[in-house]
């Protein structure tokens, strides 16, 4: 019985994971990633220009913080030695407060009422955003995750931290930077949705397209199965495609700016 239990509670935990499994620091809240008016939530596949532009943030419930950072982080980077792989951070931004007021925005979960987290003060981005644009190459599916720090209290040396682990973008480690920024028990929502190249997928000695970001394009994401859903800017359309996503997520070879 308390076996049964312990593997409900573990199935359970899963389930309710608004990061992906594994990715620390973790956060069972919400944060909503909104795309013009659409919000892919909790990993659903998203077509890649989908996520050009960069997203409006909130959180169902109003934060009582005065400040906050956001961190995307993509965790599929291919590497020459497979099936390892690396990180690449595409956007760290500080300096976003909680609105007053709630707006209605979308999800594929359908209509919410949410707070945004605005800029209010112009503050310059540490990362600009760049959006999702994974390679032809193994893994063709990338996991896209986005948390929501709470900075209310950084000190000086917390923000150069940042500024400085922000410096490389390849092999970003959130766990280990918002630890040394005292940061890494202020996490108060995240989210996260996957992009894939819908191959086929290049040899690992293969160059091109390396160390590009592309800002527009007709990328679009493959499916999990023979008939997988695959979001975009629309909803969500029925495609077929081959296995592609479920099993390949945490294979690895290698390109930059993915």
């Amino acid at each position: 019985m308390i076996s049964k239990c312990l593997a409900f509670l573990m199935a359970t935990t899963a389930v309710l994971a608004r990061t992906p499994e594994g990715f620390e620091p973790a956060s069972l809240t919400d944060l909503i990633v909104e795309y013009r008016g659409f919000a892919p939530r909790n990993g659903v596949v998203v077509a890649r220009d989908v996520t050009i532009p960069q997203p409006r943030l909130a959180t169902v419930a109003r934060l009582n913080g005065t400040s906050y950072a956001v961190l995307m982080i993509d965790l599929d980077i291919p590497t020459d030695n497979p099936p390892a792989t690396n990180t690449l951070l595409h956007w760290m931004q500080t300096g976003l407060a909680p609105a007053t007021v709630p707006t209605q925005l979308n999800t594929t979960t359908g209509a919410i009422r949410a707070f945004l987290l605005e800029n209010s003060t112009n503050t310059a981005p540490i990362v600009a955003y760049f959006g999702p644009n994974p390679p032809a190459r193994i893994p063709l599916s990338h996991r896209y995750t986005q948390i929501l720090v709470d900075t209310s209290n950084i000190t000086t040396e917390g923000t150069e931290i940042l500024r400085s682990a922000a410096a490389t973008l390849r092999g970003f480690n959130a766990q280990e930077v918002l630890t040394e920024a005292e940061l890494v028990d202020k996490v108060v929502a995240g989210n996260f949705y996957n992009v894939t190249n819908p191959g086929p997928a290049t040899s690992p000695s293969a160059t091109a397209g390396a160390g590009t970001v592309t800002p527009t394009g007709s990328g679009t994401a493959a499916s999990g199965s023979a008939t997988s859903d695959v979001v975009t800017a629309a909803g969500v359309e029925r495609k077929p495609g081959t296995a592609l996503v479920g099993g390949i997520v945490a294979v690895g070879a290698v390109m930059f700016a993915l």
